[in-house]
């Protein structure tokens, strides 16, 4: 029997699980490639990056719902003119295509990962893992599968995108790596399945482990193989704890927020990305509240319409029905890009939120079209932010016109009666509420910037937050403006920040006659089970 080896990683995923190792090991290349002329490698890696697009294609037609992109994403990389030039280069410099690719992406994949935006960094993966299916093709190898035979906790150096995607996710408990990140695509795939994963957990402390028994913590990035019976005894009986807690857990996930006097309270999910919007519905969120569009300028570039379309359509599809709240772009001073590049002597205080969508029209209509080609598969509901005149609400309307007017020119086909609604954030819109009641469809009042407005304090500033206090008579009043206006005019509410999040406040204003609430989904329980036992 082998001593137990102490493992310590990053946690990726939380849980516990106690099963056997299986390894998915990545071969390496050949060896002994025959490098014919530039002219013959470069027709070989034209020929196999096309089946490799192929390949990914197949798979992408295939896949679930929630993993569609991961090829997509891969298939646009090896579209990328920057990575074809650069394979193109070490081939004509003499270079086997194989070689060159592999290359070719270690260069492409470095140069990802020095990135300060953490979500591109983590694109490095899913370079390496397309360049590899390219080399497979050049050796003519298949794709590494690992068949499992029972429930198996997979070990790998690194889990690409497409890895997690083609195993029988049904056998898989846990996932360790060796190296990895806690944001690559496996953790985040990891996450929404609640699979307990460790990641970064160092290349010797997995020398072979296929086979042997694991004991490991998500939560704390510990695991122990090989573990003796007092520490196998110990990880079961804290599964079989954790597991009569989840299900307590699930129980409260089905139930809808009705308070004890038989108020029904809506509590929605913020989010930013599709993989959001699935662990907004897994918690039992009756919709998304806010969903921040700012995700696609992650990139640092304006993403087209068929992007933005795509983007929309699969984050209403994910959530099933249930409504979904999409902000327009909120571009502020901090927005990167050359594209977004301006000089403003108080940029905090100038073109943000619809403002800059509104003097930047052609900007505005791409999203707008984007959106209201969306609508047509759920229920979407378009948020427009750092509203403060009535002016801006007219404007807005127009541009959602001009829009319709585009798209039936084109032909094109689009949801023709889509919610549009304002952001409370401003004491400016708090105070005028029953004049933007008339023109919004909803409203969604941000308790965190209108705290920031109504103290002018910067809340992302470590030296203001004494200046801005959790719980603000200032703050309220508006609030009571904006419920007042919205109940006058009939039209819904939504609250969102600090004030949906922390229990005692959403408490509050639900008495104040908030009857919706947007939060975190990593929130929404610990509210709902707060709300459930109050009576207003």
């Amino acid at each position: 029997m082998q001593s137990v080896k102490y493992i310590t990683g990053v946690p990726a995923s939380p849980g516990l699980v106690y099963g056997t190792v299986r390894y998915l090991r990545h071969t390496q290349s050949g060896l002994g490639r025959a490098v014919r002329t530039p002219a013959e490698e470069q027709k070989a890696f034209d020929e196999a990056a096309a089946e490799a697009k192929r390949q990914l294609e197949r798979l992408e037609q295939k896949a679930a719902a929630q993993d569609r992109d991961i090829f997509m994403v891969q298939r646009i990389l090896l579209e990328d003119g920057g990575l074809l030039e650069e394979i193109a280069c070490y081939i004509r410099a003499g270079a086997g295509a194989a070689a060159a690719v592999e290359r070719a992406g270690g260069i492409f994949a470095n140069r990802i990962r020095s990135l300060d935006d953490p979500y591109m960094r983590e694109r490095a993966c899913d370079i390496l893992d397309a360049c590899r299916r390219v080399v497979k093709v050049l050796d003519g190898r298949v794709q590494e599968t690992v068949i499992l035979e029972g429930p198996s906790v997979i070990a790998a150096q690194e889990l690409y995108p497409t890895d997690i995607v083609m195993l029988d996710r049904s056998l898989v408990i846990g996932i360790i790596t060796s190296e990895g990140s806690p944001n690559a695509h496996a953790s985040i795939i990891a996450r929404t399945m609640g699979i307990p994963a460790v990641v970064m957990a160092g290349r010797e402390n997995l020398e072979g482990c296929d086979g042997r028994p694991i004991a490991m913590d998500g939560d704390t990035g510990e695991a122990y193989l090989d573990p003796d019976e007092g520490t196998k005894a110990l990880f079961i009986h804290r599964m079989r704890l954790e597991r009569r807690y989840q299900l307590s857990r699930e129980s409260l996930r089905r139930a809808p927020c009705v308070t004890r006097d038989g108020t029904r309270l809506l509590l929605m999910a913020d989010c930013a990305t599709v993989e959001d919007v699935q662990t907004a519905v897994a918690a039992g969120a009756d919709g998304v509240g806010m969903l921040l569009s700012e995700y696609l300028l992650a990139a640092e570039k304006m993403h087209g319409e068929e992007e933005q379309f795509g983007f929309y359509k699969e984050c209403l599809e994910a959530a099933e029905g249930r409504p979904v709240t999409i902000c327009t772009f909120d571009v502020g001073p901090n927005t990167k890009g050359a594209e977004f590049a301006r000089e403003e002597q108080n940029p905090a205080l100038g073109l943000c939120g619809v403002r800059y969508c509104l003097s930047h029209p052609g900007f505005f209509d791409v999203q707008l079209r984007a959106l209201l080609r969306a609508g047509r598969y759920g229920r979407l509901r378009i948020l427009l932010p750092m509203v403060t005149t009535r002016e801006e609400l007219d404007a807005v309307m127009q541009a959602v016109h001009r829009a319709k007017v585009q798209l039936r020119a084109q032909g094109t086909a689009f949801a023709e009666n889509v919610p549009v609604g304002a952001c409370i954030e401003t004491p400016a819109a708090a105070l005028t509420a029953a004049e933007l009641a008339c023109r919004s469809a909803f409203f969604t009042v941000s308790t965190n910037n209108l705290t920031q407005y109504t103290y002018a304090a910067d809340r992302v500033n470590p030296q203001m937050q004494k200046y801005l206090p959790a719980s603000s008579r200032a703050v309220y009043r508006l609030v009571r403006c904006a419920v007042e206006a919205a109940s006058e005019a009939k039209i819904p509410l939504c609250l969102c920040g600090d004030g949906a999040e922390q229990p005692a406040l959403a408490e509050t204003y639900a008495r104040l006659g908030v009857r919706e609430f947007s939060l975190p989904a990593r929130e929404l329980l610990e509210v709902k089970e707060y709300l459930m036992g109050v009576s207003l």
